[in-house]
C-alpha cells in the first residue's frame, strides 16, 4: 500500500472513531400543556389549579445545548415563568444549570442553580423543575407538569 493510501485510510479511520461519540448523543424534545404544581418560595404559596400552562424542553445529552421554558398561569393576574439560561450538565433524564424565575414578569430568582428532571418519563407521567439560589441548588422554587408529547432521536 502506498504512503498516500495509508494516510487516507488512517485519516478516514480516525474520522470515524472520533465522530462515533458525537453521533451517539441522543437529542430529546419534551412538551407539556398540563401544569401540575407550582411553589413560590418567596411567598410560600403552593398552586395546583391553573388557567393555562406550557413547558418545553429540548436538549442533546452531555452537551451544553439545551432549551427549557415553563409557564404557569394561575389567574389572569398571576403567572410564573421558569427559564433555563445556561447548562452545566444534561443526561437522558435531567438538565442542570442556571435558571431565571419570574412572577408576573418580575425577576424573583436570577441566575439561580436548578434542574429539571423526570424528562425521560413516557407521556402521561410528570417532570419536575426545582430552582434554588444563585449560590446553591435547593428545592425552593418548583414547577411540575405532565408530559403531553415527546420526540426523541
Amino acid at each position: 500500500m502506498s504512503k498516500l493510501a495509508s494516510r487516507i485510510l488512517f485519516s478516514f479511520t480516525l474520522l470515524v472513531v472520533m465522530s462515533a461519540p458525537a453521533l451517539a448523543q441522543a437529542t430529546h424534545n419534551v412538551w407539556s400543556t398540563k401544569p401540575l404544581y407550582v411553589t413560590d418560595w418567596a411567598t410560600h404559596a403552593h398552586y395546583s389549579a391553573f388557567v393555562n400552562g406550557n413547558a418545553s424542553f429540548a436538549w442533546t445529552e452531555a452537551t451544553p445545548r439545551a432549551y427549557a421554558h415553563a409557564l404557569a398561569v394561575i389567574t389572569p393576574n398571576l403567572r410564573y415563568d421558569f427559564m433555563l439560561i445556561s447548562v452545566t450538565s444534561s443526561s437522558t433524564d435531567e438538565i442542570m444549570g442556571r435558571w431565571n424565575v419570574r412572577r408576573n414578569g418580575v425577576m424573583v430568582c436570577a441566575n439561580c442553580i436548578g434542574k429539571a428532571y423526570g424528562l425521560s418519563q413516557p407521556i402521561g407521567n410528570y417532570f419536575k423543575i426545582y430552582v434554588g439560589t444563585p449560590a446553591a441548588y435547593a428545592e425552593h422554587w418548583h414547577y411540575s407538569g405532565y408530559i403531553t408529547n415527546r420526540f426523541d432521536f
